[in-house]
């Protein structure tokens, strides 16, 4: 898997799974945080999408356990909110690299995956950071 896209919201997983799939990223979808970790046990990632409250925990929370994992250090983080401008600081200070608001703009949502996606396997070829 190259993105692990984290949001409990049905559509939202629809929707940027079939955009990204489209332009031929490879997505696993998890719903809630402890699916997230299920997801990135034994599998590459190379970006993570997490929403900002997720059912079992909030993804600031989640971020911080994913980052403690081996391998998950550097991998890059966006964070999805859909209270937009209220959550970006909380973002930045826990450690995300990216915010964006919902409703996602598709074509910022594609610049900016390909910049990190591209980025990391530019610098690990599939065997460093965001690798478990």
């Amino acid at each position: 898997m190259q993105i692990l896209l984290v949001d409990d919201n049905p559509l939202m997983q629809q929707v940027i799974n079939s955009f990204l799939v489209s332009h031929g990223y490879s997505v696993a979808i998890a719903a809630t945080g402890q699916d997230a970790l299920a997801a990135v046990s034994d599998e590459v990632c190379r970006l993570l999408m997490i929403d900002m409250r997720l059912p079992d925990q909030d993804g600031p929370d989640l971020l911080v356990i994913l980052r403690q994992l081996p391998g998950m250090a550097h991998c890059p983080a966006i964070a999805v909110s859909g209270l937009g401008e209220e959550d970006r600081e909380r973002t930045v200070a826990a450690g995300f690299d990216m915010f964006l608001a919902k409703p996602i703009d598709l074509d910022e949502l594609l610049a900016t995956v390909q910049r990190y996606v591209d980025q990391q396997a530019s610098h690990t070829n599939g065997t460093q950071d965001c690798i478990r």
